[in-house]
């Protein structure tokens, strides 16, 4: 029944693939988990971003600025509201698999003109519950489809304009200031038009300046605000490279285990039994290399949960909805889908709900604060990684990563710590510092008004009011 409606090419069927992809989700928002520490991170920067602090010269972080920025803006319309966050979320998901599966219908890509491409598509992003957080990562993903799109024009020979060149380099600048690993994109995009279509140094350099166009944008910004130093040291240098895995690779397998045995059976299918002209071939294959780049990012980025592997999405849809449609006998295409549909789904609640032992979501959620009793509805600084206080109260100051700061609060014989600290406190001074590693000691010694405007007990640092 689901195959025979979503295979026709109507776009009411969107409609029909939009009301399936609540129900699907219509759990994750009637009974919502628990705030993961992804989604309190952005929340924190958004309200510091919101207080009139500038970015990287008053707020230490490494996140890129379009999704600091785009978290400001999110935090100014719905507060802390989650369920806001996760409403645009779905709406975000619903709007790329649809703007997928017409990006394949205009290109010819498959030999049907159907939508059953968005609707794996969207099934594919509920296969963990915290697809459903605004990341920065789903947002990237939008403005990789986009360079997707221009991709597939600049392959298909007929279309072959420097703007398409342009454009594409551009969407992949912008992907990049939102997760600067994406920047893998940019070489795998160059590696793929060498194989596919006649690069020459020309193009390489106009891909290469749309790309640097956000970038230089950016960086001219900062300079002539006097910020460069600050945008170099905590964005470009502040960013890990290999980090460490929120999530195990053993767990992600689990989770995802019916989208990789679907994926094997199509790229069965699909060399056995598909009749592709010479351009389908070519998108095929562009789809194949597109996973593997996707695959290469997130060993060079780390930091790999269910919400990070949003790129494999476009591949794994193409080539699931390949496999669907190649079935000949319709029912076993229909008990095909459901199963696909039905496994993820099941496999996605299991493990939400801790049924499934298998899959460990800890490294996702921030643990509990040991001082959440004694600190609540205050301005709090943390000197460290305990981010568990910053639910039930906000934070001070800009030093939001301890990776940034430390070296500041650890250093405080190098003068322009001290002014940077005095400066913040002064515009932003926290009602509560908690200091695990004994470091405001020696800050207050070289501050002396700190001394008399705050109390210590214990490892915190209470403010006289």
């Amino acid at each position: 029944m689901l195959l025979r409606i979503f295979r026709i090419n109507d776009p009411y069927r969107l409609l029909g693939i939009f009301i399936t992809l609540v129900l699907i989700s219509l759990a994750f928002f009637l009974d919502p988990a628990a705030l993961t520490l992804s989604e309190l991170k952005s929340i924190v920067l958004g309200e510091l971003l919101n207080d009139g602090k500038h970015l990287y010269s008053e707020v230490f972080t490494s996140t890129p600025p379009l999704a600091s920025w785009f978290y400001g803006w999110i935090e100014l319309v719905f507060g802390r509201s989650i369920t806001a966050r996760h409403s645009l979320a779905f709406l975000l998901i619903f709007f790329q698999g649809a703007y997928f599966a017409i990006l394949l219908i205009n290109n010819k890509a498959q030999n049907e003109s159907t939508y059953m491409p968005a609707l794996i598509f969207g099934v594919l992003c509920f296969f963990s519950f915290d697809m459903l957080s605004l990341s920065a990562e789903l947002l990237a993903s939008t403005f990789l489809l986009f360079a997707l799109n221009n991709l597939f024009k600049e392959v298909e020979f007929r279309i072959q304009r420097d703007s398409i060149i342009l454009n594409m380099g551009v969407f992949l600048g912008i992907a990049s200031l939102l997760v600067l690993s994406y920047v893998v994109f940019l070489l795998g995009t160059l590696i793929i038009l060498g194989i596919f279509t006649r690069l020459t140094i020309r193009k390489t350099l106009l891909l290469f300046f749309g790309f640097l166009l956000p970038h230089a944008l950016l960086m001219v910004t900062y300079f002539m605000k006097g910020d460069f130093t600050f945008l170099a040291n905590n964005f470009y240098r502040g960013h890990e490279w290999f980090s460490e895995n929120l999530m195990s690779l053993s767990s992600m397998i689990y989770l995802s285990a019916i989208p990789i045995i679907y994926f094997i059976f199509s790229i069965v299918m699909v060399n056995r039994d598909a009749r592709l002209t010479k351009y389908q071939s070519q998108l095929l294959q562009i789809m194949f290399l597109w996973l593997v780049i996707a695959m290469v990012e997130i060993v060079v980025a780390g930091r790999m949960s269910p919400q990070r592997v949003i790129t494999y999405a476009p591949p794994l849809a193409y080539f699931t909805s390949h496999f669907l449609l190649l079935i000949r006998r319709k029912w076993i295409g229909e008990t095909m889908l459901w199963i696909f549909i039905g496994g993820i789904v099941l496999i996605s609640y299991l493990s939400r709900y801790e049924k499934l032992k298998v899959v460990d979501y800890t490294r996702l959620f921030y643990q509990k604060p040991s001082h959440g009793d004694q600190v609540k509805n205050k301005r709090v600084l943390i000197l460290g990684n305990h981010w568990g206080l910053y639910d039930a109260n906000r934070m001070a100051t800009g030093f939001m990563e301890w990776k940034l700061a430390q070296g500041i609060f650890s250093d405080p014989d190098y003068f322009e710590n001290i002014v940077l600290i005095d400066q913040l406190f002064q515009q932003d001074p926290p009602e509560v510092i908690v200091d695990q590693g004994n470091l405001m000691s020696k800050v207050i010694e070289r501050i002396p008004r700190l001394r008399k405007e705050y109390r210590q007990q214990g490892e915190l640092y209470f403010r006289v009011k």
